[in-house]
């Protein structure tokens, strides 16, 4: 019986340390040409805002080397720009929120994505 005990304790524990932060997903639109190519064309970037609306976390599913990371707001005009290794995740702090119709752009000079914030 305190097998049992002790395996749901460890459970609850497990369960609360889990972050509770809700992601939201940005939809990329654009071209980024890879090698190989796949048959299924799929972009090799993946971008959430967090529930903060202030990080961006970033998956890369192939190494793409540096990459720059924009984001513009609903007029244009760039209101965060940064470059970054293309590793696995990468996690951006923004020191403003993200608000509806910013405009995230991710590119390497010559591949370019791109998705608007909801």
């Amino acid at each position: 019986m305190n097998a049992f005990r002790k395996i749901g304790y460890v459970l609850l524990i497990a369960t609360l340390s889990f972050p509770c932060f809700a992601k939201k997903r940005i939809n990329l639109e654009g071209k980024w040409n890879t090698t190989p190519k796949s048959i299924i064309p799929k972009l090799p970037i993946q971008v959430w805002v967090e529930d903060n609306n202030k990080d961006l976390l970033l998956e890369f599913s192939v190494n793409l080397g540096t990459v720059e990371v924009i984001v513009t707001n609903s007029e244009g005009e760039e209101v965060y720009k940064q470059s970054v290794e293309a590793k696995p995740s990468v996690v951006i702090s923004l020191e403003e929120e993200v608000k509806e119709g910013d405009v995230l752009l991710v590119t390497d000079g010559e591949n370019l994505v791109y998705g608007g914030i909801k």
